[in-house]
């Protein structure tokens, strides 16, 4: 799940407190950081840096601490969705529109969760703190460039969990979420910035990285709590 998550509009003060930056286009990307993170990049300018949490490399995760990372943002897709839909109306700057995606998506991520919650069993992560930086919420733009960032993440990590997992059975399920999920992005991006077509080969990611970049600003106990059920070999 690489990740180009939100700092919008204040990353000299967000950066002090997370490293997860909002994606802007569709050229932005995640890369490898020099000193060993995560870099986010848009447009060849650096916006941000991961750095200092204690997971291992990303090679060598497991199948079940694969599914650990996306129920843990699964759990984030449900909590964001249900927030915008309870304010819809408030937004403004621009307003928000088509509120029956909102919903549709929200059922979407629900049942993601609930099919990982299922295929994990004592395994899923609980006690996950899920948060949404006050940045994300002074305009429907913020909020906007916030989901774009975030289904960009989602996009990634399960394309790329296509290729890390042994299950060819998961395998198959991580590319029909891949699809869903890309869809979400698609129309988004169209509301953030008129974009809705996305790159003819998406980028992939890695769930570490995701949950790297995920764990300072909008689940801030995530590091721990995939620590406690056995990330990243469970």
């Amino acid at each position: 799940m690489d990740t180009q998550v939100s700092l919008l509009d204040r990353p000299d003060d967000a950066l002090e407190q997370a490293s997860v930056i909002a994606g802007v286009n569709r050229s932005q990307f995640l890369r490898n950081g020099a000193k060993g993170g995560v870099a986010l990049v848009a447009g060849g300018t650096l916006l941000g840096q991961v750095t200092g949490i204690s997971f291992a490399a990303s090679v060598g995760v497991s199948d079940n601490s694969t599914l650990q990372a996306a129920y843990a943002a699964e759990a984030l897709a449900v909590f964001v969705y249900s927030a915008i839909i309870k304010n819809f109306h408030s937004f403004k700057h621009p307003k928000l529109e088509d509120l029956d995606y909102f919903k549709a998506a929200l059922q979407n991520e629900q049942d993601h969760k609930a099919f990982l919650a299922k295929a994990l069993g004592a395994k899923t992560p609980t006690g996950l703190q899920l948060k949404i930086p006050a940045s994300a919420l002074t305009s429907g733009h913020a909020l906007l460039k916030t989901g774009v960032a975030l289904e960009t993440a989602f996009v990634q990590t399960y394309l790329g969990a296509v290729e890390t997992l042994s299950s060819n059975e998961l395998k198959v399920v991580a590319a029909k979420v891949a699809a869903n999920e890309a869809s979400h992005l698609s129309f988004v991006t169209d509301q953030f910035n008129g974009h809705a077509v996305l790159p003819s080969l998406p980028a992939t990611g890695t769930v570490t990285d995701a949950a790297k970049a995920l764990s300072p600003t909008f689940i801030p106990n995530l590091v721990p709590r995939l620590e406690a059920v056995g990330f990243p070999n469970a």
